[in-house]
């Protein structure tokens, strides 16, 4: 495996285009997708492709190359180079999702057993104060308390099993078909199916219905196989070149018109005179009648950026319950002129899937008009939600809808895309301590709530300014430092950051800035007179007696 891509790499839809020229040339990636007339050779065809598809994910995970297969499947299969290539390309991009899918499976059970054996021995160190003083509140719902606990062993300890045997598996799987429908035929009548045999044409049509061909700008229709050319008006035509195979039954090329209109059009129309590569996916949508649709992926040239950090910058933070916009002028400082508001705070979103979506899409539109008027671009947090996700079962309710409620890593990508489109750029910056720095800083500086204080410092992260640590707390959390406060400012608010967690301070109390110099105080006078804690692995009576329950 590669270097993994940065956030803003694996979000964006611009790319620098291939072609040489004296000034990069940079273009972006553009989906059109519309109604397609039908003809019997699409289903056909689309049955044949999906199953040429599964056998050549079978060959790349026995070793054959991407150029093997293509290679072989032309003889093989009756298909002309084109086809094998798009086949072959098509297996090969599966066959790396897999591959990811695995390392991040495999690296989630690895977070989701960590945090639970911590969170299994913060538990067993209560429960063994409770049983140091055996009084009525530290007795009450004990045997509730151990059984919860030894459940959760038993869980962590499946868990294990689990990764151990996905690590010695070499083999990758995938239902084609979904796996739902695949367990439906052995439950037939709860699932609505009279016999075996209407469950599984059900099944064939679900893997079939869907074949796809890449693109390539220097042939004539920007696709070697489906070509794509401009009939009149609104109306496009897809000439498709029928596959060896099926020849005999439907001719040597089947052409079928389809309609784009207002701006795909146009985009349309610049990618076939600007000669760029047309990708051509063409699938049947059970949910919408059965009706056939085709979908062109292509590149146009890029919206070039109209915001500049010289205006200032917004900063959003997204928490459990909002999403916070705030924008800072070029001096770091808070706008705050009479009658126009930087301030903007939303509600996240909840509902159905649908629901949250276009909710999220009126959200993104509003932040893109906001930055459109102030010309500057828009800062984001860079955060890595796949680690937190697995320690989901170990979060707070709140806290855990928000992250599986997928509403972070849609935000995100709909915010890149449609900034791109209205030449906003998107900066992702580091989040470490923002939520601390904001609320000790800028909460009672400028009167703002937490979440627009973290917001306030994102955007001043991304316009180059570093944040120092209030010099009260200087001599406090680093008196080896010279008084003008010289040093590695995030280590310092590291420290803070530990300490405030360690005496578990009420968020609203960091407005003062006297109540946090005294928790600190005190959290640093505890610190040096802490005394040794056992630490993982040492013996504890409660762990002994669960891990022996367990092996019986």
């Amino acid at each position: 495996m590669g270097q993994k891509k940065s956030l803003k790499a694996s979000l964006t839809r611009i790319s620098r285009s291939k072609i040489k020229t004296d000034k990069p040339v940079y273009q972006m990636l553009r989906g059109i997708e519309s109604k397609i007339e039908y003809h019997p050779f699409l289903e056909d065809w689309g049955n044949s492709y999906q199953s040429i598809l599964r056998a050549a994910l079978n060959d790349r995970q026995k070793g054959l190359s991407e150029t093997e297969i293509e290679k072989s499947y032309q003889k093989k299969y009756n298909i002309q180079w084109a086809w094998a290539d798009s086949l072959a390309t098509n297996a090969t991009a599966v066959f790396d999702q897999l591959t990811t899918a695995k390392i991040n499976q495999i690296e989630q059970i690895e977070t989701e057993l960590k945090t639970g054996l911590i969170k299994s021995q913060e538990q067993i160190e209560k429960l063994e104060i409770s049983l140091s003083n055996p009084n009525r509140k530290n007795t009450r719902n004990l045997t509730k308390k151990l059984l919860g606990l030894k459940s959760k062993l038993q869980r962590l300890q499946r868990k294990k099993q689990q990764l151990e045997q996905l690590k010695q598996s070499k083999r990758l799987h995938i239902c084609w078909g979904s796996k739902k429908l695949f367990n439906a035929q052995y439950h037939l009548e709860e699932n609505g199916y009279s016999s075996h045999d209407e469950w599984f044409y059900d099944w064939r049509k679900k893997r079939g219905g869907n074949f796809y061909s890449v693109g390539k700008g220097s042939v004539d229709g920007n696709n070697p196989v489906t070509k794509i050319h401009h009939s009149s008006e609104d109306i496009f035509t897809v000439t498709i070149t029928v596959p060896r195979c099926y020849q005999d039954t439907y001719g040597q090329n089947l052409t079928l018109k389809f309609e784009v209109t207002q701006a795909r059009k146009h985009d349309l129309l610049y990618a076939l005179e600007a000669n760029k590569p047309v990708t051509v996916q063409i699938f049947r949508r059970e949910h919408k009648d059965d009706q056939w649709y085709i979908h062109l992926s292509t590149y146009i040239q890029a919206v070039p950026y109209i915001s500049s950090l010289k205006n200032g910058c917004l900063g959003i933070d997204l928490n459990a319950n909002s999403i916070d916009l705030v924008y800072i002028k070029r001096d770091g400082n808070l706008h705050q002129i009479q009658g126009q508001k930087t301030v903007f705070s939303w509600e996240i979103p909840t509902g159905t899937t649908g629901q949250v979506e276009a909710a999220l899409r009126d959200i993104v539109a509003e932040i893109v008009r906001i930055a459109e008027s102030f010309q500057c671009p828009v800062a984001c947090e860079d955060l890595d939600f796949s680690k937190k996700k697995a320690s989901l079962r170990h979060q707070s309710k709140k806290y855990s809808r928000m992250l599986s409620g997928f509403v972070y890593d849609k935000f995100r990508s709909f915010l890149v895309a449609r900034a791109e489109k209205y030449g906003i750029e998107v900066i992702f910056k580091n989040p470490f301590a923002t939520s601390v720095i904001g609320l000790i800083k800028y909460m009672p500086k400028y009167g703002l709530n937490s979440a627009s204080a973290a917001a306030m410092v994102i955007a001043r992260r991304a316009l180059g300014y570093s944040e120092r640590i209030p010099s009260s707390y200087l001599s406090l959390i680093c008196p080896e430092l010279p008084e003008d406060g010289s040093g590695h400012s995030w280590s310092q608010w590291g420290k803070i950051c530990k300490l405030l967690n360690l005496q578990k301070i009420p968020r609203h109390s960091l407005f003062e800035p006297a109540k946090v110099l005294e928790v600190l105080q005190i959290a640093v006078s505890r610190t040096k007179e802490a005394q040794y804690k056992p630490e993982y692995g040492e013996e504890s009576q409660i762990y002994f007696f669960i891990s022996s329950s367990l092996k019986q």
